[in-house]
């Protein structure tokens, strides 16, 4: 196949827009001085040596880790199940549910944490101010729609109704065709969700800012506390922050490619 030089001019060069700020903000990390010159004058592990022995960085990557696992679990936990109801026997509700996943997305930030404050202040019985909880239970709408779009791409391009009714003649239960059948064939969907929903998470700021600030710090919160002070461990702390989503990435990429090879 005859690659077009145009085309693959353009593919380098969105591709080194988009890697550029990466690789400026990592330069930076380990700039001893970078003022007046194309490059850094030299590099040194001092910044990143002052960030590891701050007390304040492991407590943040150790509170955003807590949040993204107890994130993850409680949304796949409440939104995938209903997704796959929804579709499979509540066409109706499905409806409405493309319309209210978007919901948070239209609703300024502010606006969303204002009201969880309400509801989880104790006007409703349920104290969860400054701790992990309110987060953890906040994100989940937030997370809804990173599950419902590519969960549903899967799912229209299946015909859900023949397999239901073919698990039917064979006296297959509901739950053990949406185990067996159903969820294995949107597991893409589920693993792309869970990617994004674990992105977002380690990524907030207005929620974590105004739910639970200095009580519950996070790393997005120590990113906000240290803007004033030393440009090279911001960027430190940046480049973490990509490692640690990086990381997280590949690891579910790698555990979804063996379940793929073993079945």
């Amino acid at each position: 196949m005859r690659l077009d030089p145009l085309r693959l001019g353009l593919v380098a060069l969105l591709l080194a827009l988009l890697f550029l700020p990466i690789l400026a903000v990592g330069l930076n990390a380990f700039a001893v001085d970078w003022a007046g010159s194309v490059l850094p004058v030299g590099y040194t592990w001092r910044w990143m040596a002052e960030l590891w022995a701050d007390p304040r960085f492991a407590t943040a990557l150790q509170n955003s880790l807590i949040l993204a696992v107890g994130s993850l679990i409680a949304s796949a936990v409440i939104c995938v199940p209903a997704i796959l109801a929804a579709h499979c026997y509540f066409p109706k509700v499905d409806r409405w549910l493309a319309g209210l996943v978007v919901l948070p997305y239209a609703v300024p930030g502010i606006v969303m944490a204002l009201g969880l404050l309400r509801i989880y202040a104790g006007n409703y019985g349920l104290v969860l101010t400054g701790s992990p909880w309110l987060l953890i239970w906040g994100y989940i709408p937030l997370g809804a729609s990173l599950y419902y779009v590519p969960m549903k791409s899967s799912l229209n391009a299946m015909a859900v109704q023949d397999l239901l009714e073919a698990g039917y003649l064979l006296g297959i239960s509901d739950l053990k065709l949406q185990w067996r059948v159903i969820l294995p064939c949107v597991r893409q969907g589920v693993v792309i969700g869970l990617i994004l929903n674990f992105t977002l998470v380690i990524s907030e700021f207005v929620y974590a800012n105004l739910l639970v600030g200095g009580m519950f710090p996070t790393m997005q919160i120590l990113m906000y506390v240290m803007r004033g002070g030393s440009g090279h461990m911001l960027s430190v702390l940046i480049m973490v922050y990509f490692a640690v989503v990086l990381l997280a990435t590949t690891l579910v990429s790698l555990i979804v490619m063996r379940r793929k090879e073993s079945t």
